[in-house]
């Protein structure tokens, strides 16, 4: 009876073990499964942290586009206000009477072409067409020599000049924009453009600070003379 109890033991004892092995390996295979969703979790956070500072600096980068083009125009606006402020007068007249004064200037200047006056009495043979031929024929008409349209500081009326011509050309910049041209690039075209057009005062009649009144004087000779030219040679 004793050896039959004794087995019987011995059986129990084997059971337990093979239980305590089989719930080590739960534990494992657990622990295990845990350590792997751990790591998965850990990679997920990684990839949105990415993602999130790639949204931020994106923004930051727009932001920070923005505050350049805002600090450029506020710098524009600066000067051209430094401009008038420096030079009042300068600005072209804008209302009706004085328009309407032009038109009779020119009328007059056309008049004296028809007649033969003006100065150098020669003026009969001149062939003005359209307006900007018209102003010319106005100035050779003036019976003094007018040195004081001379301008000795073009640069002065620069940005404001620029200003309008912007106005001017806004269809202009829509083309460019049509084009695909980005805004830097689009201003530096537009910029440019202006820097090699007429309407700049840099590209017109303009003396140095300190140039005489004799010296002035010629100049103006020699401009008026090359307008008689143009003009002259139009049939």
């Amino acid at each position: 009876m004793a050896k039959k109890g004794g087995a019987a033991a011995a059986g129990g004892g084997g059971d337990s073990k093979k239980a305590q092995g089989q719930a080590r390996k739960a534990e494992a295979a657990a622990n295990k499964a845990a350590a792997e969703q751990a790591k998965l979790a850990a990679v997920e956070d990684e990839e949105w942290e990415k993602g999130a500072k790639k949204g931020s600096a994106k923004k930051e980068n727009n932001e920070a586009k923005k505050a350049e083009a805002a600090r450029k125009k506020a710098e524009r606006d600066a000067a051209l206000a430094e401009e008038e402020k420096s030079t009042p007068g300068r600005s072209a007249p804008k209302n009706a009477k004085s328009a309407v004064k032009k038109t009779k200037g020119i009328d007059a200047a056309f008049g004296q072409l028809d007649s033969g006056s003006g100065s150098g009495g020669n003026l009969g043979a001149l062939n003005a067409t359209g307006i900007e031929d018209a102003i010319d024929a106005l100035g050779l008409t003036e019976s003094s020599t007018n040195v004081a349209e001379i301008d000795k500081h073009p640069e002065r009326r620069k940005a404001k000049a620029y200003k309008v011509w912007r106005q001017n050309n806004v269809e202009r910049e829509k083309e460019l924009q049509r084009e695909g041209f980005a805004y830097k690039r689009r201003e530096d075209k537009l910029y440019a453009e202006f820097c090699a057009s007429p309407d700049n005062p840099m590209n017109q009649v303009a003396a140095k600070y300190n140039t005489t009144r004799s010296e002035m004087a010629a100049m103006h000779a020699e401009e008026k003379r090359k307008v008689e030219e143009r003009l002259g040679g139009k049939k």
